[in-house]
């Protein structure tokens, strides 16, 4: 098993003096990145739907072989506006034809239930995002059920783990798959924010006891997946990044025979200050 290890975004101010060094302004932060991960999840897509330009730029940008998934807009994924489609397919081709786009990820909301119109419009997205690799996050636990992996699976879509709250709703923790990979995006594990902003939702440090137990549910499906997208959400303070990067230091201590996919582009020559929520145990 090859595993990708990144964070949902990179362009965060308060990364700044953490993860980024002092003084680093918003352009620079790519190449930095790219100097730690060797995959990014682009979320600023959901917000603004990107451009053919504003993608070509990124991977202008990065280096060879760095790869990028994309957050559907909330356009589609949450409004279902059809005409969003077209434009969006046009932008992640650009991405697409220059071998530089591992997926495309849709985020439902929480008010997406398993029904016949979701199922309708997850056909829609299926079809139109076919060569990109469609991959669905659920929020709500009625997609919690046995027949979805296999019916995400005949239409060439993959099926996102996640690490969240155990709330009554919520769809649940765990590794799930659809597919021939796994994908695992880590959020937080505090209920009791979980309702709140997105800043407080997501203000979450993971600690070693908690990412060995992701590293164990790696282990047990190394023999079946070929690769694994770990994608750290809990974005406040850098917490991802320092998150993620303790990951890959578990990974080779507690499993040696996964094969971690290591950044395409050298070390900083400056030295690297030490991230600050890394947990000692």
């Amino acid at each position: 098993m090859h595993v990708w290890i990144g964070t949902s975004g990179y362009s965060y101010p308060d990364w700044v003096g953490q993860f980024y060094p002092p003084g680093t302004r918003a352009g620079g932060m790519l190449a930095h990145y790219c100097r730690n991960f060797p995959l990014v999840e682009l979320n600023f897509t959901f917000y603004r739907p990107p451009t053919a330009l504003m993608l070509t730029r990124l991977a202008r940008q990065s280096p060879e072989g760095f790869q990028f998934l994309v957050k559907l807009p909330r356009l589609l994924s949450h409004e279902r506006q059809l005409a969003a489609l077209a434009p969006f397919q046009e932008s992640v081709a650009a991405l697409h034809q220059r071998g530089r786009l591992l997926g495309l990820l849709c985020q439902l909301p929480q008010s997406a239930h398993h029904d016949r119109q979701g199922l309708a419009w997850l056909e829609v997205l299926a079809r139109a995002l076919a060569p990109y690799r469609l991959c669905v996050e659920f929020r709500h636990c009625s997609w919690d059920r046995p027949d979805v992996a296999p019916w995400l699976e005949e239409r060439g879509v993959e099926l996102v783990s996640v690490d969240a709250p155990d709330l009554p709703t919520l769809y649940p923790s765990g590794l799930v798959r659809a597919g021939e990979r796994v994908y695992i995006r880590l959020h937080s594990r505090t209920a009791a924010n979980w309702y709140q902003s997105d800043k407080e939702r997501y203000d979450f440090n993971y600690t070693d006891p908690m990412l060995r137990e992701w590293i164990s549910a790696l282990r047990e499906s190394a023999s079946s997946v070929g690769h694994a997208l770990v994608l750290f959400n809990n974005c406040h303070r850098a917490q991802a990044a320092a998150n993620a990067q303790r990951l890959r230091e578990l990974l080779e201590q507690y499993a040696p025979e996964l094969a971690i996919v290591r950044p395409f582009s050298g070390p900083s020559s400056k030295p690297q200050q030490r991230l600050l929520f890394e947990d000692p145990t």
